[in-house]
């Protein structure tokens, strides 16, 4: 079968040579032929790749037409064979490939096409057309047209080919008059798997009694070697779905619009790329995707760092951008999402984008590190608020007045950590009239910091409102061994107001106490617990302990020999308190 109308090799004129029919120049040989199958492949990839106004493209095409220019030097059409991997020309291999996915031969066959003509005058007037049909040929889906289909729409007039009938090929048909009800009958039981019905047959008949007649289509007449696939193709086959599946095209398109955006000679297309980025970022929080929102930072960053990549209107978008994602509510969205479970991100891909956050991150990042329950993101998040601060220094210094104490607390403690000594005095006077909360961490914060200023404000503190803040405190200068202090301890252990407190305050001071080791301490230890009172009393139980305790952190011959005179005293919690002190037993 041809397509409309056949267009049929020139006819050579009897008693002339085929030779002499292709005009004045030599006929082209089979490596001449074959050049010209490699330059249209080329033709074709560059097709699939580019614009039709690209260099590269116009390059093949200006190529593919001039190898059919030097054909039609001795030839007026070019008739090539096709079969299934490979194209003939007077019978000779002029293409093969191996590969069915890009295989022209392959393309052509598997349509019913078996012959293709190409004529002169294809170079000038249809070369574009022919490439774009290929083309769309191999994207087309099997349930959709096929190649014979689009040939026929596009209606080439210097190409021409010679098709079959894929479902009769290889079959006998039957011709006219083939269509008696008899033979009917019969092709439709052939066709339901019946045996036809002979009269005067028994069900056991003689062998191939039950054979169609000829002309029934059979399941074995069909080949399907045209699509079969060995195992070996179809283990491949099975890799690149896999493969396709499991691709992240968000990072494939993201990746496209990065290549764009560091044209700095199209700064309209940078500032549209901006504004998608400015859009998509929200949305990737939203649902989780903390890489691909990690991936859009870090490629701002770079080109902000990159000289010359951004035009001032498009920097100052970008840093805009930065900046907005770095904001308060863009991270208190973020630590809610966080919070109640909305997504549960990879550590590691939280850590990625917190790395990025700016200044304006730090005090919602604070708040969250502060208040965070889970383990892994509590973690992750203080990482962050120690990378932004190290950055950054002004604005943990700004986080330091924060009305909200959780910021102002953390703060505090970071101060600390990271040892800014010019915080002191900010510090202190949290300390001094702070909430309980941020009075806690300004003293964390000042006993890491180490400096004079900043014990004096701890001695101070012991005398403060709160019980916690006094115990923390009283801890903070016995673990510095500020002895400046113990003056201010021996007031108040002897105090009304110590032995009204709890038990646990009251070994917090006593112990701290111990740890200053102050010159007069072991004498006046000692008369808390072996000493009595003017009328021969001695103190209570609880604070003789207390003292005992603290006779043992001091860690002194002479102190070691006042525990000794009380080991027989007759209270139980003098003697185990004792007994803990001599062990050195904290």
């Amino acid at each position: 079968m041809t397509n409309p109308p056949p267009l049929d090799r020139p006819q050579t004129p009897p008693g002339e040579t085929g030779t002499a029919a292709w005009g004045d120049g030599s006929p082209p040989g089979v490596s001449e032929v074959r050049e010209l199958f490699v330059v249209l492949g080329k033709a074709l990839r560059a097709h699939q790749l580019y614009d039709e106004g690209n260099p590269v493209f116009q390059r093949f095409s200006s190529q593919l037409a001039q190898g059919f220019r030097a054909l039609w030097r001795g030839l007026d059409a070019l008739t090539v064979q096709v079969e299934e991997d490979r194209l003939l020309w007077e019978g000779e291999e002029v293409y093969r490939s191996a590969s069915r996915s890009d295989s022209l031969a392959f393309l052509l066959f598997k349509d019913g096409i078996r012959q293709i003509t190409f004529r002169q005058g294809v170079e000038v007037h249809e070369l574009p057309a022919l490439l774009k049909v290929l083309n769309r040929a191999r994207d087309l889906r099997p349930e959709g047209d096929d190649l014979l289909t689009v040939l026929w729409e596009t209606q080439l007039e210097y190409v021409s080919y010679e098709f079959v009938d894929l479902l009769a090929e290889g079959l006998d048909l039957p011709g006219p008059g083939g269509g008696s009800p008899e033979g009917l009958q019969r092709v439709l039981q052939g066709e339901l798997g019946k045996e036809p019905e002979e009269e005067g047959e028994d069900e056991e008949g003689p062998p191939g009694a039950g054979a169609p007649p000829a002309g029934v289509v059979r399941p074995e007449d069909f080949n399907p070697t045209l699509y079969s696939l060995d195992p070996r193709e179809l283990e491949a086959l099975g890799e690149e779905l896999r493969r396709e599946m499991e691709r992240d095209l968000r990072a494939d398109v993201l990746a496209a619009l990065f290549d764009r955006l560091e044209e700095p000679r199209f700064p309209g297309r940078q500032k549209e790329i901006l504004e998608i980025f400015r859009a998509l970022l929200p949305n990737l929080l939203s649902r989780g995707a903390l890489a691909a929102a990690s991936s859009i930072l870090e490629e701002l960053v770079r080109l902000l760092l990159a000289e010359g990549a951004l035009r001032p209107e498009q920097r100052a978008q970008a840093e805009a951008l930065l900046d907005e994602v770095s904001g308060n509510e863009a991270v208190r969205e973020l630590l809610r999402a966080l919070e109640d479970g909305t997504f549960r991100p990879d550590v590691g891909e939280l850590a990625a984008f917190l790395r990025h956050l700016r200044a304006g991150a730090l005090e919602g990042l604070l708040r969250g590190a502060e208040q965070a329950q889970d383990p892994g993101v509590k973690a992750v998040l203080q990482e962050a608020v120690v990378a932004t601060a190290r950055r950054h220094p002004q604005a943990l210094m700004a986080c330091l007045g924060s009305a909200d104490p959780a910021v102002a607390a953390g703060a505090c403690r970071l101060v600390g950590r990271l040892g800014v000594a010019e915080a002191v005095p900010r510090v202190a006077a949290l300390l001094a009239q702070g909430p309980p909360s941020v009075r806690v961490a300004a003293v964390e914060s000042l006993q890491a910091l180490r400096t004079p200023q900043g014990a004096a404000a701890l001695q101070q503190a012991l005398e403060d409102p709160d019980r916690e803040v006094r115990i923390a405190a009283a801890r903070a200068l016995g673990a510095l061994g500020q002895r400046a202090a113990a003056p201010a301890f021996r007031r108040i252990l002897e105090g009304k107001a110590l032995r009204q407190a709890d038990l646990s305050e009251q070994i917090a001071f006593f112990e701290s106490y111990g740890q200053l080791r102050d010159p007069g301490g072991v004498r006046f230890l000692d008369g808390l617990l072996n000493g009595r009172g003017f009328l021969g009393r001695k103190e209570e139980p609880e604070i003789r302990a207390c003292a005992a305790l603290a006779l043992g952190r001091m860690g002194l011959p002479e102190a070691r020999q006042a525990l000794q005179r009380a080991q027989g005293d007759p209270d139980a919690v003098v003697r185990s308190a004792v007994n803990r002190a001599l062990r050195g037993e904290g």
